[in-house]
């Protein structure tokens, strides 16, 4: 993910004395979903007294007051561009500069290449609190016919805590802790298939949809908590925490736009998922979670 940087534009008051501003982010690698700041850093006047915050392109002042902030709180692909602050004071205006955008990776896929016993991706994102509802959604590419599995939550207590698996090319299976419900879709051998799963805990319902489209919802473990020391890994299932790799259940083929929420899930929602476009943060989205390759797993556009 690459980011621009901010410039300084000086306002010059001659030889001796300048006054400068710089935009700077926070975080300063931000992701996408998440909570971001450009705050308007000013050298040479300690106090200037109000902001006018624009973007390139629009007609219309972003923001304009004492406030050297400017907050997304949930930045997205909308807010990609130029930006630029105007401080003003009793010495003059500083203007700076600020280019936001990300390298376009949201369409780069994992491949996995062939049958292994070990190879995977985990997923190291950290949990806060155990879970009550959440959803699971993500895009397949494979020709497979045997038994696979594309995405295992597992806790000490749990190996199948949670687990998306597809036994044959007509069939999804979803587990929330260690007991699973089925859906049959339409038999597609080399077509992508986007999926969703979600599941509430007060009532037990499962929600699923298969390349957007809602399946009758079915009930599961009802009143059940998931833990959230979890191992999160795609492509494998897990008998054991972080491992019981099966050879004959590994994954091979492509995944992306793999996300989860802890919270339910609309047909409108998942929708906006399959073209990664959503309104509510996820737990991790897709290129904004911390992950580690363990073999023969490669990241390709």
């Amino acid at each position: 993910m690459g980011w621009g940087q901010g410039e300084f534009v000086p306002f010059s008051l001659g030889a001796a004395e300048k006054v400068m501003a710089q935009i700077q982010a926070h975080p300063p690698a931000p992701t996408l979903y998440h909570q971001l700041m450009l705050s308007c850093e000013v050298k040479g006047d300690p106090s200037p007294q109000e902001f006018l915050w624009e973007k390139e392109g629009s007609h219309k002042p972003l923001q304009k007051g004492p406030d050297n902030i400017l907050l997304f709180p949930f930045f997205n692909k909308t807010h990609l561009g130029t930006y630029i602050c105007r401080a003003t004071s009793s010495l003059g205006t500083a203007v700076a500069k600020y280019n936001l955008w990300i390298e376009d990776l949201i369409y780069k896929v994992f491949v996995f290449p062939q049958e292994t016993k070990h190879s995977h991706v985990l997923v190291k994102a950290k949990l806060e609190q155990p879970l009550q509802n959440f959803t699971v959604c993500l895009r397949s590419y494979t020709d497979l016919t045997r038994p696979y599995s594309l995405f295992s939550y597992t806790t000490k207590a749990q190996d199948n805590e949670i687990l998306l698996f597809k036994p044959n090319p007509s069939e999804y299976r979803f587990y929330v802790g260690g007991k699973f419900v089925s859906f049959s879709i339409p038999k597609n051998i080399m077509e992508s298939e986007h999926v969703c799963a979600s599941w509430e805990s007060t009532t037990g319902i499962v929600g699923f949809w298969f390349n957007g489209n809602p399946w009758p919802r079915k009930g599961l473990q009802k009143g059940y908590t998931v833990g959230e020391k979890a191992s999160i890994v795609l492509g494998q299932e897990q008998d054991s925490f972080g491992g019981g790799f099966d050879t004959q259940q590994s994954f091979v083929g492509e995944i992306s736009s793999v996300y989860m929420w802890d919270m339910g899930t609309s047909t409108s929602m998942v929708r906006g998922a399959m073209d990664d476009q959503f309104a509510d943060a996820p737990i991790f989205g897709w290129r904004n979670f911390p992950y580690e390759v363990v073999g023969e797993v490669y990241l390709k556009s």
